[in-house]
């Protein structure tokens, strides 16, 4: 019990951590995607970038979002169950790009064929390692190697609930991102070039998703890690309500059983 109460304050802990972080990032995020859903807008139509190419999908790269360890209840298995479903769904074409143990571990002892790690997190939002993952996932499919990126990664819904979601992250979709047709009414000019401008909006708003993705099942986990150790802890007690009772049964039979005897001795000298 004393273990799963330092566990669960462990993860307590980190999860105001990381959802100060999530929170922090928002801000950044909404701005970039409103000022990319404007700009994007007024040269509706037109191919600035190869991340907007859309191609039919017949390589796919599955982003799984994982953690490094266990001990949290259910929330590993939910999201492993969402990917085997996607592998299921979309055949051999699918590449997994693991990022944490239990995913890799998992899908490596059943043949998955993965194509990246990531381990090294240890349960804290890295900025580096978000370019890094963001950086390898764009030039993936500007080099053809995949048509298609999806993320599959668990939503804290409440304290005690999260669920896993699957999403497209590249090709960049205009219309699933809520840029409408309606913001092309300002015309702007370009400095040095429309290209220029989407090489520069279009990496950062892609760190911005994945590092807001990498928040949120983080966050997940450590709610579920310390929702997991608080029920460990109250079974613990329980258990230990349970044993002193019997304990306390054993001794007191055992005392009424020993008064007996004197007693009986007593009377048999008596007589």
């Amino acid at each position: 019990m004393q273990v799963t109460r330092a566990m669960a304050m462990v993860a307590a802990a980190k999860l105001r951590r990381t959802q100060t972080a999530l929170v922090s990032a928002r801000p950044y995020a909404e701005k970039i995607k409103a000022l990319l859903a404007r700009v994007a807008a007024s040269v509706s139509g037109e191919c600035v970038h190869p991340l907007f190419v859309q191609r039919e999908e017949k390589r796919i790269v599955l982003v799984l979002f994982t953690g490094d360890r266990g001990l949290c209840g259910s929330f590993n298995a939910n999201i492993i169950r969402y990917a085997e479903e996607f592998l299921h769904k979309n055949g051999r074409g699918v590449d997994l790009y693991c990022i944490g143990k239990r995913g890799r571990d998992y899908f490596r002892r059943r043949g998955g064929r993965i194509l990246e790690q990531v381990i090294d997190l240890r349960g804290r939002v890295s900025l580096e390692a978000t370019r890094r993952i963001a950086s390898q996932l764009q030039g993936y499919y500007t080099s053809r190697s995949t048509d298609a990126v999806y993320l599959c990664y668990n939503v804290q819904v409440s304290a005690m609930i999260s669920r896993g979601r699957i999403e497209k992250f590249l090709p960049l979709d205009p219309a699933a991102m809520g840029w409408k047709q309606t913001d092309a009414a300002a015309e702007y000019i370009f400095e040095p070039s429309r290209e220029e401008v989407f090489a520069q909006l279009l990496p950062r708003y892609c760190e911005s998703r994945l590092y807001a993705v990498l928040a949120e099942t983080l966050t997940a986990e450590h709610s579920a890690r310390m929702l997991a150790m608080n029920n460990a802890s109250q079974n613990c007690e329980e258990l230990i309500d349970t044993l002193t009772l019997r304990m306390n049964k054993a001794r007191q039979a055992s005392i009424t059983k020993e008064i007996g005897e004197i007693m009986g001795g007593a009377e048999a000298l008596r007589k």
